[in-house]
């Protein structure tokens, strides 16, 4: 019997592609293969001010180091913008973490629920909304995609590399 890795991180990164791709509040175009440029440009948040920007900014690159420059953070306010419901999941999130303290020590439970699947409660739900928008941003944007899923496109292959089973 095969023997799978149970790695958190590449099981984030499967599920964070396939959700990103088929179930994205967005069309495709409008998030893969953004360039570095595009990325490193900076674009004033729509809906987040410049406050709340930086604390999804630090947030997202808690989540998924690398985030900020893959360009999560507009990202995230780019789809926060166009969808009410997760405007006012956002603004009570942001504003219950302006007097929670170190963020790292503030995160740890509500990470540990969302991941356990306890979703009750309004800032675990904030924290799971931050956390998947975080793994859709990512993993749709060049770096996440290509870069770190090793994603090559429309390539033809010449063999296909079979399959390797730790054991």
């Amino acid at each position: 019997m095969p023997s799978y890795s149970t790695d958190r991180r590449g099981a984030l990164k499967i599920l964070g592609a396939i959700g990103a791709s088929c179930v994205g509040p967005v069309a495709g175009d409008e998030l893969y293969g953004r360039t570095a440029d595009e990325v490193a440009t900076p674009v004033a948040p729509s809906f987040f001010t410049k406050t709340d920007f930086e604390t999804i900014s630090r947030v997202s690159e808690l989540i998924i180091p690398g985030a900020v420059s893959a360009g999560v953070p507009s990202y995230i306010d780019w789809v926060v913008s166009r969808n009410a419901a997760q405007q006012a999941l956002m603004t009570d999130g942001l504003r219950w973490l302006d007097g929670a303290g170190e963020l790292s020590v503030v995160l740890h439970p509500l990470c540990e629920a969302a991941d356990a699947g306890r979703t009750q409660g309004r800032m675990v739900q904030w924290f799971a909304l931050m956390k998947s928008l975080t793994a859709d941003g990512y993993y749709t944007s060049r770096v996440g995609l290509v870069e770190d899923l090793g994603y090559k496109g429309n390539t033809m292959m010449a063999s296909y590399p079979e399959c390797v089973h730790e054991h």
